[in-house]
């Protein structure tokens, strides 16, 4: 079972129908399980009972998460699959000492792959939707998968750890499968 969480600062926002339902969308049709909860509502249980996790992304002015990253502490040890898109990269990042800094782009660009990974490669566009305001550095201990300006994709060198700046509900849907499937 993958465990979708929410990041917004506010739950069941509009928020949840651009960045949560969609990829709700995407697992349904793929046959994969999940739960879906707010950042501020997970236990322990929830983090122990989970597979996999997918961090989702929020509003371009809701910045609420970056300074209550110490929820997503169960990162720095976890040994199970988690896709951070966008916000979640970024709080993936954050929790292991990466920097978050401004940087704003809203569209598409091309993906410059660096490294080969059996997950991103999985991607039949290279093409990515971008929105954001913040990018996060590539922090002691991840590899930078691909790149435009800014890095787009990582993972944690010693376990199934993902982040992407882009957003894969919207463009590179088989990206969402492809990790629900790991």
């Amino acid at each position: 079972m993958i465990l979708i969480i929410e990041t917004a600062y506010k739950k069941n926002t509009l928020h949840f129908f651009e960045f949560v339902k969609p990829i709700m969308d995407i697992l349904t049709d793929a046959g994969i399980t999940f739960t879906v909860k707010h950042y501020k509502e997970l236990a322990a249980k929830d983090i122990e009972e989970a597979e996999k996790f997918i961090i989702c992304g929020n509003g371009l002015q809701d910045t609420a998460v970056f300074d209550d990253v110490k929820r997503f502490a169960w990162l720095k040890t976890t040994r199970k699959p988690v896709l951070g898109i966008c916000a979640g990269m970024q709080i993936i990042g954050k929790v292991h000492g990466g920097k978050i800094k401004p940087r704003v782009h809203i569209g598409v660009s091309r993906l410059q792959f660096l490294e080969p990974d059996p997950l991103i490669r999985r991607m039949s566009k290279y093409d990515v939707y971008e929105l954001h305001n913040y990018m996060v550095t590539v922090p002691t201990g991840f590899t930078e998968l691909a790149e435009t300006y800014i890095p787009m994709a990582f993972r944690k060198n010693d376990a199934p750890v993902y982040g992407v700046m882009f957003h894969p509900e919207v463009m590179n849907k088989e990206l969402i499968r492809a990790f629900g499937e790991m």
